[in-house]
């Protein structure tokens, strides 16, 4: 746990440098970069489908049953004789140089919207062990840009290459089109209609609708009986905090390109966690639109002036290190077993077992 308090503490001062010698501000974004590539890609046996994917890659366990661009650069990679390690570190660093250079497309306040990105669990910590759908999620908020600015080919190309590495990059293509036809015409109080109406749905039972429409699927563990709800308070924090940015919805529209359409996908991120909180592995597919959020949240910080800037800070940062650190003590706290956990973190640059 002590290597990841450190870690905040050092991407916290980096930001602060970069807030007070803004000139400096594009430096310390590539530094943050060069941060998460350098945990990210050289972590050792770190998060639970870490060694299904050391298996996959090794024996070839479920070739015929992943998509065929992962399973081409993992052939790529057995042909040239690399060890799983390369795998990992392949698409840590694509998953960040897409995420990176999302973000320095998006705004103008990229080392906040990096250093909220390492805040939230589902989104780095995550990216350590579903390296697959993290890559997807990147490579898509990247393509994006490309969509709301209309240069399809190209926005067509990295969404192919993102649905090649993991279908559910499907669900972004789609709901990426609805809203770029459609965002501009939603107004706030529809959005607060959406997250009200999904909220008051997930309380009642209508999460049997899926079992039936998925029940011969291979994706019917999703929404079975075994699955894990999502804890409530963290559906409760989301909705508020949803509810908080809509309130500036004018003012970050007026003030900021694409807010308008970012906005309406982190909304639609909310309320794909609404609907589906009866299944915690399942609301992941939400990250897809969830990862705009660190766009907007910069960008309100920076809204502000002085001392309710600061406010804002504090309390979205507070908000977010402690869903940061309540991740890594569930983690530390399962049983102990030989399914890889997150803490204490493991990095092959230091001595550590073999493969």
């Amino acid at each position: 746990m002590f290597f990841y308090i450190l870690l905040i503490l050092l991407i916290l001062a980096l930001f602060f440098v970069s807030y007070f010698k803004p000139d400096v501000e594009k430096k310390i974004s590539i530094i943050l970069l060069l941060i998460m590539i350098l945990i990210g890609g050289f972590r050792d046996r770190i998060g639970p489908d870490y060694q299904s994917y050391v298996n996959w890659y090794l024996y070839k366990t479920r070739d015929d049953g992943l998509e065929f661009g992962f399973v081409a650069i993992m052939n790529l990679f057995r042909w040239i004789n690399l060890s799983p390690a390369f795998l990992f570190f392949f698409f840590s660093f694509l998953t960040y140089c897409f995420l990176f250079l999302g973000v320095r497309k998006y705004t103008g306040n990229s080392a906040i919207a990096i250093l909220f990105y390492m805040l939230i669990p589902s989104l780095y910590l995550s990216s350590f062990s579903m390296i697959r759908q993290s890559f997807s999620v990147a490579i898509s908020f990247y393509a994006f840009y490309y969509l709301i600015n209309k240069k399809y080919l190209i926005y067509l190309l990295l969404m192919f290459i993102g649905i090649s590495i993991h279908n559910s990059c499907l669900i972004a293509f789609f709901v990426f089109f609805f809203v770029f036809k459609y965002g501009y015409k939603v107004r706030v109080n529809h959005l607060y209609g959406l997250l009200i109406i999904s909220f008051l749905l997930s309380r009642l039972d209508f999460f049997q609708i899926f079992r039936a429409l998925f029940e011969k699927t291979r994706y019917i563990h999703y929404f079975s009986n075994e699955a894990i709800p999502t804890d409530f308070l963290k559906i409760i924090i989301m909705n508020l905090q949803g509810i908080l940015i809509l309130f500036y919805f004018q003012q970050l529209k007026n003030k900021y390109s694409y807010q308008q359409y970012l906005i309406v996908l982190y909304c639609f991120s909310i309320v794909f966690v609404n609907f589906f909180s009866k299944s915690n592995d399942l609301i992941r597919f939400s990250n897809y639109f969830r990862i705009f959020e660190i766009i907007i949240i910069g960008d309100l910080i920076f809204l502000e002036k002085n001392r309710k800037r600061l406010l804002f800070f504090v309390c979205f940062y507070g908000l977010y290190l402690g869903a940061f650190f309540n991740a890594l003590k569930k983690d530390f706290d399962l049983p102990s077993s030989n399914t890889p956990k997150f803490v204490p973190y493991k990095s092959i640059l230091w001595p550590s077992e073999k493969y």
